[in-house]
């Protein structure tokens, strides 16, 4: 039984309709376990029998709709997301989830999907873009790299790939949100926001600028009762990891903290929690600027 299959529908959520883009998976390579419990740490779908583990995007999607949203789903891929609704309907009502697929670097495809949205039902947006949506293939999936081995082109793509699809989607809806009588909107940044660690100089770059870009519309936002929280995940298992590469220069990086990766293990938080945290936000009567997680086991280290 998944984790999915396993959570509470409520009908916190319901008329609502959530954009969540950045939604996809990656097949399953390796498996990482929950220490407590030992279970997988991903969350499953399967594909043509193949075991996949979802994204944050897929998950987040998955969580909401089970809250009775209705959740519209944006990836490049209509495939994928064609095999991520036909997987998450075996919990979840099929009318209860949409897609769309575009490219959301592209500003006339962004401004072609804002203005074909249905109007029905109060918008929402949960916002989980980056490099995972292959708009640039890094060398063993691996964004982890010391200063000497960043190529000058990573810089910029990684820093691209979530600030101009987050301004051209905001600017898009916000005419929409601000005819509202309340939006919520989660931005997922990441906790390499907030905490510096060598290897880390592109990725942390790109996501500390994406986390001020966050804070700044917050703040320019609440007075039209719009909403928004950031969102800073730890390492989720999403298969980003399972690359020997990727799991050997997160110890080395760990190696700096005195946390030890190598012999107790990589630990990753499941893609679902973090669904589950924008569920809180979207739910709880205040407003909830910002919430960090990271799995049970992992660094917990906040700040450089």
């Amino acid at each position: 039984m998944t984790r999915l299959e396993q959570l509470t529908r409520t009908t916190e959520l319901t008329g609502k309709r959530i954009i969540v883009t950045g939604c996809g998976y990656r097949p399953v390579q390796h498996i990482f376990y929950d220490i407590v419990t030992e279970e997988p740490s991903h969350d499953p779908l399967i594909v043509d029998g193949q075991e996949m583990k979802l994204n944050i995007g897929a998950a987040a999607a998955g969580v909401l709709a089970l809250q009775g949203a209705t959740v519209h789903m944006v990836s490049t891929s209509e495939d994928k997301l064609k095999n991520i609704k036909q997987g998450l309907i075996t919990s979840i009502d099929d009318t209860l989830i949409e897609y769309s697929a575009l490219n959301l670097l592209d500003e006339a495809e962004v401004k072609t999907f804002v203005k074909n949205l249905h109007c029905d039902k109060p918008l929402y947006w949960v916002q989980s873009v980056g490099l995972g949506a292959g708009s640039y293939k890094l060398k063993d999936d691996n964004p982890y790299l010391p200063i000497e081995e960043i190529p000058l082109e990573l810089i910029e793509k990684e820093s691209q790939s979530v600030l101009r699809p987050t301004h051209l989607m905001m600017q898009q809806l916000l005419p929409r949100f601000r005819k509202q009588k309340e939006t919520r909107i989660a931005i997922i940044t990441s906790m390499s926001a907030i905490r510096g660690y060598s290897y880390g100089a592109t990725h942390c770059a790109a996501k500390g600028a994406i986390d001020r870009y966050a804070n700044a519309a917050m703040l320019g936002l609440y007075n039209n009762n719009i909403f928004l929280t950031t969102v800073r995940p730890g390492a989720m298992d999403t298969g980003l990891y399972d690359n020997p590469a990727v799991q050997e220069a997160l110890k080395v990086i760990t190696d700096e903290y005195r946390c030890d990766y190598r012999n107790n293990g990589i630990r990753l938080a499941p893609p679902t929690s973090v669904g589950e945290a924008i569920k809180c936000a979207f739910t709880m009567p205040a407003h909830i600027p910002s919430l960090n997680l990271v799995a049970k086991g992992q660094l917990p280290h906040e700040g450089s």
